[in-house]
């Protein structure tokens, strides 16, 4: 007499929808991966996981901001723009014009510092930015420019930009 087995019966079909998903979705999804890469990383996304406003030769559009406001006011906006992001605001000294915080991406293994240095120039503030990767794999995609900007749209949103000096 053979033993009752405690293994539940398999649903038919469950070994071919596998066979699909391994054969037919997953190489469709991991291809169209690395088109999107290709098409929408710039080429200072592979090589690099550092970027500062002003200072990096493969992003020129990213500049330091120039706002009508104080040096505290300036700095506390980077605070107030870095959570309505969903950052996490790690310090803010409006005194000294510094605020870091931290930005995860979807995949928690990948973390990233931000950091906003605000200094005058004359009666307006400039606004520069460093973002860096925590994991360096040699490139962010473009993640830390990313950064830069979404940080930038939301401050220019909020704040008037000022005139530079001629």
């Amino acid at each position: 007499m053979t033993p009752p087995t405690t293994e539940a019966p398999r649903a038919r079909g469950g070994g071919r929808l596998r066979r699909v998903l391994l054969s037919v979705v997953l190489p469709a999804l991991l291809g169209a991966g690395i088109v999107g890469a290709l098409l929408f990383v710039p080429p200072a996304g592979w090589t690099t996981n550092d970027v500062t406003t002003g200072k990096h030769p493969g992003y020129p559009d990213l500049t330091p901001h120039l706002y009508d406001a104080t040096v505290s006011d300036a700095t506390r906006f980077a605070a107030a723009a870095a959570t309505r992001l969903r950052w996490k605001v790690i310090e803010t000294n409006p005194e000294s014009g510094t605020m870091r915080a931290e930005v995860t991406a979807p995949i928690p293994v990948f973390r990233d510092d931000l950091t906003v240095t605000v200094t005058p120039r004359g009666n307006a503030a400039l606004v520069s930015i460093h973002s860096r990767s925590r994991t360096g794999f040699g490139g962010d995609l473009g993640a830390n420019a990313r950064h830069i900007r979404a940080l930038q749209a939301a401050m220019d949103a909020k704040l008037p930009l000022a005139s530079p000096a001629p």
